[in-house]
């Protein structure tokens, strides 16, 4: 390689770990939602167990819980905590698991997420636009938590580009080696 890739190579990897950085702080941050939530479903179960249920501890316990799932899922990308099949890629070199990894990134992660994210915003736009509200007799606002689809799929892309610059280090990395 030579100087000019090399610079081009150390450009994509700062952007991968200010991506990365990213990812973890939303992780780390959101990942505090399970506190309320936590409280919210003991306090659903004391009041039912009293024979005094509310209406809007349920359905508050499903906007925390949406958040937080969707909210931490670059983070879990991020610290390889997906569910992940490797039975195949743990027979390969490492070069041959980045060049595979590539093609499904591309093949079938980004195509995926591009589609949330796209579909997520029309969503939450058209809930903006109506100031949509639940159904239920309590009536909460659900424009705020359909802005996490959207907000999710952005922070999974960028997740996914920054894997895909770690995998095109491994292969620049073999690259070099066998030189």
């Amino acid at each position: 390689m030579n100087g000019r890739e090399y610079e081009s190579v150390d450009t994509l990897l700062r952007v991968s770990k200010k991506i990365d950085i990213l990812s973890d702080w939303t992780g780390r941050i959101f990942s505090f939602l399970l506190i309320p939530l936590t409280l919210l479903v003991v306090y659903e179960v004391i009041t039912r167990q009293l024979g005094a249920p509310t209406i809007w501890t349920f359905e508050t316990c499903i906007f925390f819980y949406g958040a937080h799932f969707m909210l931490t899922a670059s983070y879990g990308l991020l610290h390889k905590s997906h569910v992940c099949i490797d039975l195949i890629s743990t027979k390969f070199s490492k070069r041959k698991d980045a060049i595979v990894s590539i093609i499904c990134y591309i093949l079938m992660y980004f195509p995926f997420v591009i589609i949330v994210t796209y579909y997520g915003y029309d969503f939450a736009a058209s809930a903006w636009e109506q100031l949509e509200t639940s159904w239920s007799a309590w009536g909460p606002p659900i424009y705020p938590i359909k802005t996490v689809i959207p907000l999710t799929g952005l922070m999974l892309l960028l997740q996914g580009i920054s894997e895909v610059i770690k995998y095109m280090r491994v292969l620049t990395e073999t690259k070099e080696v066998r030189s």
